[in-house]
This record gives structure tokens, C-alpha cells and sequence, in this order.
């Protein structure tokens, strides 16, 4: 049994401290997913909150075909795709390498390497496959992270996706394949 449909259904009774259970349970996990697909941390923290303001005002709605935390990553992930589609339309507003530097100061944090030579040379890689990641179509962006850097299974990416995980294999295969052909390029240059 999923152990948030009964945390659902108190919301939907009208108990809204429900929700609170439910933030605590899910909030860093949607997080993590969502500075992962965002590259900021600013905006991965907009997009969670406005996930539970979304599951507060539909959980009536809600129907038991999947788990709770399927349709939390589902919402997510719609808001993650808006958030970039709208940042799409005013790309000439922003710097695009603003994120992976963001993102390459913690990793350089996190981490602990030997030498600052290899350091440099790792967080330029690392940067180098973010903006190849950038560059896939949200199709293929979402399982890849979902699958690869989330560690979801292909059956539970497919139900987040609305979709079989014969398909998420066969995205998350050209995404690889696309990445590859990105990172080949770049290397050339």
C-alpha cells in the first residue's frame, strides 16, 4: 500500500496538516530532482513549493491509479518544463553559463580531489556534459535525469511520465546516443 494515500486522502477530508507530512516526506527528494533538471537552486526551490501548493488545491482530484509520489514528480516535472520553456523565451535575458558555474562551486565543494590541475580539468568536463544535457530535447532530458541521476527505476519513470518503460529505455538509449554525438562534437573543438 503506498504510504502517502492515507496523508491524500486526510487533505482531501479537509485535514491540511496532511500536508506538512507530505513536504517532510518529499521536499529534498523533489529538490535534488529538480536543481537537476533546473541547474538552480533558486528556481528548483520555486518549483517545489509550487509543486505542494498544487497537490494542497487538487488533491481532491487526486485518483489512486499511482502512487502519491509518482504524481509529485509528475507535477514537478511539468513545472520544471514550464520554467524552462518560459526561460526559452527570454534566453537573450540570461546567461547560460551562469547555472553550470553555480552548480560546478558546489561540486568543486562536495568533492574531494587530489590536485587542483585534475579539480579544474573535472569541473570543466562536468560542464562541458551539462550544457550537452542542456541541449537534449525535454523528452529525452527527463528520463535520462529521472533514470541515470535520480536512480528511479524504468517502471517508475514510466509511470511519472505517463508512459511504458520499453519507451523511457528506448528515450534514455538516445538520449546516451545524442549526448555522446554532443560530447564528440565539443570534443573537436
Amino acid at each position: 500500500m503506498d504510504p502517502d494515500l492515507p496523508l491524500i486522502e486526510a487533505l482531501q477530508a479537509g485535514e491540511d496538516l496532511a500536508l506538512n507530512e507530505l513536504i517532510q516526506r518529499h521536499r529534498e527528494p523533489l529538490f535534488h530532482f529538480a536543481f537537476r533538471y533546473l541547474r538552480n537552486e533558486a528556481a528548483a526551490r520555486d518549483v517545489v513549493q509550487e509543486t505542494f501548493v498544487r497537490v494542497y488545491f487538487k488533491a481532491g482530484s487526486f485518483k489512486p491509479h499511482s502512487a502519491v509520489k509518482t504524481w509529485l514528480y509528475t507535477i514537478t516535472a511539468n513545472l520544471c518544463r514550464d520554467r524552462l520553456r518560459r526561460l526559452a523565451k527570454h534566453r537573450q535575458d540570461i546567461s547560460i553559463d551562469a547555472p553550470a558555474a553555480e552548480h560546478a562551486a558546489v561540486t568543486e565543494q562536495a568533492d574531494a580531489r587530489p590536485n587542483p590541475a585534475e579539480q579544474s580539468a573535472q569541473a570543466d568536463q562536468f560542464k562541458v556534459l551539462q550544457r550537452a544535457i542542456d541541449q537534449l530535447p525535454h523528452t529525452l532530458k527527463l528520463p535520462l535525469i529521472l533514470s541515470a541521476l535520480e536512480g528511479k527505476t524504468h517502471k517508475e519513470t514510466a509511470e511519472i511520465l505517463d508512459t511504458t518503460p520499453k519507451t523511457v529505455e528506448l528515450r534514455i538509449y538516445h538520449a546516451k546516443a545524442k549526448l555522446r554525438e554532443l560530447l564528440s562534437g565539443s570534443a573537436r573543438e
